[in-house]
């Protein structure tokens, strides 16, 4: 089996900053802005606000991954919202949100929550002029699976730092970088790449009650032994930027271990406690310079890391609702960080290849960024410039250069 990684290698995009204003006529008289709130169901809440001059346009929003077991709460500034939203509302454009009815990889609670933002809206408010999708993450897979469901209610979606590889690809990442990790880091971790004992506490300094032991432990096992750091690195295809080493390869390694303590067990019990993942022909390369250093280290970690045989339930559960087909038919912007360990950027040359299969290139707009090293982690003139490009495609029909 290739694994989905190594196509990152394959792809190289030029980050494009051109910033196009855009005028549209204020639709109806409005003195004073609107808040309303409420359900959209058992336990997830929603948000909407118009602005005192509003200019006639609706932007659901839908946000990524929050981990089980935390409130359920419309979104503030997860990835950048908060940013975006404001941005947004000074702009005339309403603004709905909503958190999912669960935590974790909700993808199709968090496509139907999303997708009822817009009748509330309408009753709430009245029919908006245009409506566009805006996703960060998980929420970007909501809001490209949106668009190829709905195509005659919405007009522009944008995806950001998003698993549009779908989740199966993101999958045998997480568990390809966990696997890896525990060959060059025996015993740090509990559990193995699809169990995660519960109770495991993996806080970084800033969160409450952070530092945990846990996270401490692992960052104490990456410092203190580079070499194994970087050919865990390299043999997982994990993204770091090399210009920030070796605290960039630090970082990405804290954030991949976190992610995969955090929402593993939710993969799994998904569907039904089996294995969403196979690397029994998994063969893994170091890849340094050297070739026979490379022959020699990739050697030893295939005959040493832990095999897993996927279970073909599990596979066809996600690929049949977790994946797009590329069946678009609107302007659909895509902005992904080069450098993104969560949400690697192979997920884009994966996407693109269904969207050609599907015949519908003129309606896809890819686009990266290499001005951060996390997930997600754009600058707000990212957002903003990625979202004018976007609106001014379905205004005037012409796609961005």
């Amino acid at each position: 089996m290739m694994r989905p990684a190594s196509i990152g290698r394959l792809l190289s995009m030029a980050v494009i900053g051109l910033v196009v204003s855009v005028s549209v006529a204020a639709a109806g008289p409005r003195t004073t802005p609107a808040h309303f709130a409420g359900q959209t169901g058992p336990g997830s809440f929603y948000e909407i606000d118009v602005p005192a001059v509003w200019n006639g346009d609706l932007v659901l929003y839908a946000h990524g991954i929050v981990e089980p077991g935390k409130p359920l709460v419309p979104p503030t500034n997860q990835d950048g919202y908060d940013t975006l939203r404001a941005a947004l509302l000074a702009n005339g454009f309403a603004v709905a949100a909503s958190s999912y009815a669960s935590n974790g990889w909700s993808f199709r609670d968090a496509l139907q929550r999303t997708h009822q933002l817009s009748g509330l809206f309408k009753s709430k408010v009245g029919q908006p002029t245009r409506t566009f999708l805006v996703g960060h993450s998980m929420g970007g897979l909501v809001v490209e699976k949106m668009a190829e469901r709905y195509p005659g209610q919405y007009d522009g979606a944008l995806a950001m730092c998003a698993p549009l590889g779908g989740a199966v690809a993101e999958i045998q990442y997480a568990g390809d970088f966990r696997n890896i990790f525990d060959f060059y880091f025996p015993g740090v971790l509990p559990g193995n790449a699809f169990y995660v004992p519960p109770g495991t506490s993996y806080l970084a300094p800033g969160e409450p009650g952070g530092p945990s032991p846990l996270f401490l432990q692992v960052y104490n096992a990456l410092v203190t032994n580079p070499q194994n750091t970087f050919m865990w690195l390299l043999a997982a295809d994990i993204p770091f930027n090399p210009a920030g080493l070796p605290a960039s390869a630090i970082e990405a390694g804290l954030y991949v271990v976190g992610f995969q303590l955090r929402y593993t067990n939710d993969f799994v019990e998904r569907v039904n406690g089996k294995t969403p993942y196979d690397n029994t022909e998994t063969e893994y390369y170091v890849d340094v310079a050297d070739p026979a250093t490379n022959a020699y280290l990739s050697g030893l970690l295939n005959g040493g890391v832990q095999r897993f045989g996927g279970d073909q339930a599990a596979f066809n559960f996600y690929e049949q609702n977790y994946e797009p087909s590329g069946e678009i038919s609107f302007p659909v912007v895509t902005l992904h960080g080069v450098f993104d360990p969560g949400v690697p950027i192979f997920h884009e040359p994966l996407f693109l290849q269904k969207v050609v299969e599907a015949g519908n290139t003129e309606w896809l707009l890819q686009r990266s960024s290499t001005s951060g090293s996390g997930h997600c982690s754009f600058t707000a003139q990212e957002m903003t410039t990625a979202f004018t490009d976007l609106v001014t495609w379905v205004s005037t029909g012409v796609k961005p250069e």
